[in-house]
C-alpha cells in the first residue's frame, strides 16, 4: 500500500476513511464559527480530537469543559457530547474515529 495524502479543503469527511484503504481510523476536519456548535450526539466509540485552533468548550454528559488551539481531546464512548466555539474566530478541530463510525456520518 502506497501511502494517501488528501487536504482537507478539496475534500469532505471523512477526509480520510475506508475508501482510502484505512483500515482502523478514519480522519475527519471540522470547522465552527464563533457560536456555532457541533450535532449533540452520543454513540459506542471514542472520539480523539486535536484543536487546531480557537476557543470552545466540549459539552459531555451536561458539564463544559474548556478546549483551545493545541489541546487533544479524547470524548468518552457511550457519552452525549457537542462542541461549540465560544470565541471571537474560526474553532477547528480534527477527529479521530474508528472506520465503523463512517456509516454514521452525514454525506
Amino acid at each position: 500500500m502506497k501511502p494517501v495524502i488528501k487536504n482537507f479543503k478539496d475534500h469532505s469527511n471523512p477526509v480520510l476513511g475506508t475508501k482510502d484503504g484505512v483500515p482502523t481510523v478514519v480522519s475527519l476536519y471540522h470547522d465552527h464559527e464563533p457560536g456555532e456548535s457541533s450535532t449533540h450526539h452520543e454513540h459506542d466509540w471514542e472520539h480523539q480530537v486535536f484543536i487546531t485552533r480557537g476557543t470552545g468548550i466540549l459539552w459531555v454528559d451536561g458539564e463544559e469543559y474548556p478546549v483551545s488551539t493545541g489541546d487533544f481531546v479524547l470524548v468518552p464512548p457511550n457519552s452525549s457530547h457537542y462542541f461549540k466555539n465560544t470565541g471571537k474566530s474560526t474553532l477547528s478541530r480534527v477527529t479521530f474515529n474508528p472506520s465503523r463510525s463512517e456509516e454514521f456520518l452525514s454525506p
